[in-house]
């Protein structure tokens, strides 16, 4: 692979260099906008519809994305596509189901983040176990996604690791601190038109490389039948899981993503930016369920699946071409980053210190210790990727699951079920997020994996169902909340 890529890497690397220096231009451009915690944590509620779409789109999306799920779909063929159009309907599902009603409640009891939503609708303990799980099962993602940045550069175009991480860090705690969800939106539209860009270069090459679709598909045949089934390499348990997972349980297994509710102009800005969220996803989902089975054909013995898309891209683009690609790649890595970064900022700062240790701080204070918070998170981040440990890696494959299983049916109630109480809700977020961590565990002992599950269930599916139950019987077990008490969550 080193000889493939080698003769291009210095234009890769220059276009790299001027993607990633104007996103932070343009970040400590955007931050001049930033007067307070409001304008620092939602953007001032400014966002328009293309900016909250493509922002919550590029958000959901990580290295995971367009280097695991291609790698996936190259050793699955069409089994994989499933998975794809669950993708593609995320946005419906978390938009339709929460989206349009979130907005009006932050709106009308001026919440920041969705700590201030669950205090609200539910208790202070509430408020306090959303905070906690969310800086134990998504700040840690951190250090996972700038060791993938870096890995990436370190193969594509030949840079050592740490220099690698250092540049990945800088670039994006420096915009992400300075700009907020200003800065945090803007830079995913521009990251969002960069994945879509890098992937339109390199679908039609590939695809006449191999042939054409027709082509492909017989020599994907040919390989193995089942490659072209959409069931056969896989349980129907499996796919249900995913299909589940990554379209109705990002509700609560990406609030990084759903944060971007809260930030939306008004409702008709929102309704419209769920147009945007599906044409980008169904871009960058579809290009996925293309490159996965080509890449099976035309690189039959790769022997790392999930070098599927930079090999792709250093074999046939041009190495201007790939600089873009790899820019795509790296900016789906970074709107991850940016976006847990400003989720756990929102927990530490407003959520646990100024709720619950000084609440007398001014909005503009509460901002100001709100981008340290932002530097010190991305700091650990980046200290744990330098020597990172198994453990890390694990948080990629199961914080997802947690965050679903811990607060898919709270944030579900808070929009819909008058009856549910704080007892409830946080009885609920525990044993969702217990009962999920306990199903890895049990699939460890058993299989040792975290990709193996006892009868082929899925911990986030377990948990969102023990969740669901245990918050339903616990709020039916205690005293409801006066009807007075939530007009701002049920009127119309």
């Amino acid at each position: 692979m080193t000889d493939i890529i080698g003769e291009g890497r210095i234009w890769t690397s220059v276009v790299l260099v001027i993607y990633m220096i104007g996103t932070l231009l343009l970040g400590l451009y955007l931050s001049k906008r930033n007067k307070s915690s409001d304008d620092f944590f939602v953007a001032g509620r400014t966002l328009g519809p293309a900016t909250t779409g493509f922002s919550y789109a590029a958000t959901q999306m990580s290295a995971g994305t367009v280097i695991g799920s291609v790698g996936t779909g190259a050793n699955l063929g069409y089994n994989y596509v499933p998975v794809s159009i669950s993708s593609t309907a995320a946005p419906w599902a978390t938009f339709i189901t929460v989206g349009e009603r979130i907005r009006k409640i932050a709106q009308r009891i001026n919440a920041l983040t969705y700590g201030d939503i669950f205090e609200k609708r539910y208790s202070p303990s509430a408020r306090l176990v959303y905070a906690v799980l969310v800086v134990l099962f998504y700040v840690p993602l951190l250090a996972a996604q700038f060791k993938a940045a870096a890995n990436i550069m370190q193969v594509l175009i030949g840079w050592e690791y740490v220099p690698a991480l250092v540049i990945a860090a800088i670039v994006t705690i420096v915009y992400t601190g300075a700009a907020g969800m200003l800065g945090d939106a803007y830079t995913d539209l521009i990251q969002g038109f960069v994945m879509i860009g890098g992937f339109l270069f390199l679908i039609p090459t590939v695809l006449n490389q191999a042939g054409g679709l027709s082509a492909m598909h017989e020599s994907l045949k040919a390989i193995n039948p089942d490659l072209i089934k959409l069931s056969g390499l896989v349980t129907g348990m499996w796919v249900f899981g995913n299909v589940v997972s990554w379209s109705f349980l990002q509700i609560g297994g990406a609030p990084h993503a759903v944060f971007r509710f809260l930030a939306a102009r008004n409702i008709k800005v929102l309704r419209q930016a769920l147009l945007w969220a599906v044409i980008f996803q169904s871009i960058i989902f579809m290009s996925v369920g293309i490159l996965g089975p080509t890449g099976r054909v035309l690189l039959p013995d790769l022997k790392d699946r999930d070098l599927t898309t930079p090999v792709l891209a250093a074999t046939y683009l041009h190495p201007a071409l790939t600089g873009i690609l790899l820019s795509a790649i790296i900016a789906a890595v970074m709107s991850t980053v940016d976006s847990v970064l400003l989720l756990g900022s929102s927990a530490v700062t407003r959520d646990i210190y100024h709720r619950f240790v000084n609440p007398n701080m001014t909005p503009e204070q509460e901002m100001k210790i709100a981008r340290w918070v932002t530097v010190i998170l991305g700091v650990l981040g980046f200290a744990f990727a330098v020597r990172p440990i198994a453990a890390v890696q694990w948080m990629v494959a199961f914080s997802f699951s947690v965050g679903a299983s811990a607060f898919t049916f709270p944030i579900i109630f808070t929009c819909w079920w008058p009856r549910a109480t704080g007892a409830g809700a946080v009885a609920g977020m525990v044993s969702g997020a217990a009962s999920c961590l306990f199903w890895y565990g049990l699939s460890w002992a058993r299989f040792q994996s975290f990709s193996t599950f006892p009868g082929g269930l899925w911990p986030s599916i377990l948990g969102v169902a023990v969740s669901a139950i245990v918050t339903v019987m616990v709020s039916l077990a205690t005293k409801p909340h006066p009807p007075e008490a939530l007009d701002d969550f049920y009127r119309v």
